[in-house]
């Protein structure tokens, strides 16, 4: 969604920083960019074959990489700021140049977008300090730490936001692709010293994400709603189809549950993978992702 900026998760510096790959299609008069595609090393692998995305990943992630990535920090949820630390270490013999990418993402935002594509993950927010990253070189046996201050707008949902990081080679290899030598992302909230957001509603109608997550069989949406007040949980897959809803009224005690136990509609039991859900109600809503093991 950051192609234009009339669209709502528009972000310029995502925009610029996909223009710093090859383009990845032939429209008949010259290279052009689309999305969504499925990019890794800095190159689309499969536009719209969502099916075999989880698979070409795990391919590549265990493909054995010449640096450890470590990533801790801080954030405060009063001034919704904080600190991250990258350290990059290269345990390969000889030095690794490298362009160092750091960048704030939010998960399992709804948008309703003009191609049908309604969940967006790992949406870029902000990259630090910008899309041009840090060039480095890590010499043999040695590391490298980048340490960057960063915001997080008052829009974004603090505990859908990762920072997400990774070293890549500015190389152009033969097809094409700038190879990423490692990679990983941490939740803002789970940074060291997390202090609570303090919230200005004031109210005491709240609702939890599910737990737990990542699940096997049920998972628990947790809620205090006023007494008598409707909710509905609905589930989609990945693709945004509709899976399950499941709707009720709030008893008015503290930390209700609705629990999902992995069913379709119909009661049949669904394939793991991830789901997207949203929970909504007159006083608190909720949406993201849970993960079926």
């Amino acid at each position: 969604m950051h192609v234009s900026s009339s669209y709502p998760l528009y972000s310029a510096e995502a925009l610029n920083r996909m223009y710093m790959y090859p383009p990845p299609y032939w429209t008949g008069s010259g290279w052009a960019y689309a999305t969504p595609w499925l990019w890794y090393d800095g190159n689309k692998h499969g536009s719209y074959d969502y099916a075999n995305w989880a698979s070409r990943i795990s391919s590549r992630m265990s493909r054995p990489s010449p640096i450890t990535q470590t990533m801790w920090g801080t954030y405060n949820g009063a001034t919704r700021q904080g600190t991250i630390n990258i350290k990059f270490r290269n345990d390969s013999t000889a030095s690794i140049a490298a362009r160092l990418i750091a960048c704030v993402t939010e998960d399992s935002c709804y948008y309703v977008a003009p191609n049908g594509d309604n969940w967006h993950n790992h949406v870029a927010r902000d990259y630090l300090p910008d899309q041009n990253g840090t060039v480095v070189t890590i010499p043999a046996r040695d590391s490298t730490t980048l340490t960057r201050a960063f915001t997080l707008a008052a829009a974004w949902r603090s505990n859908y936001c990762h920072i997400v990081a990774f070293a890549q080679s500015d190389v152009v290899q033969p097809d094409t692709t700038k190879n990423v030598y490692q990679g990983g992302d941490i939740r803002i909230t789970q940074l060291l010293q997390v202090e609570e957001e303090v919230s200005t509603a004031g109210s005491a109608y709240t609702v939890s994400s599910p737990v737990p997550n990542p699940f096997s069989n049920r998972t628990a949406i947790c809620f205090t709603l006023a007494l008598n007040s409707g909710y509905t949980l609905t589930v989609f897959d990945v693709s945004g189809r509709h899976i399950r809803t499941i709707s009720g009224v709030a008893s008015g005690r503290r930390n209700e549950a609705v629990i999902w136990d992995r069913t379709d509609q119909t009661g049949k039991k669904l394939p793991s993978g991830v789901y997207l859900y949203r929970f909504t109600s007159a006083h608190a809503s909720d949406q993201g992702k849970v993960i079926v093991k």
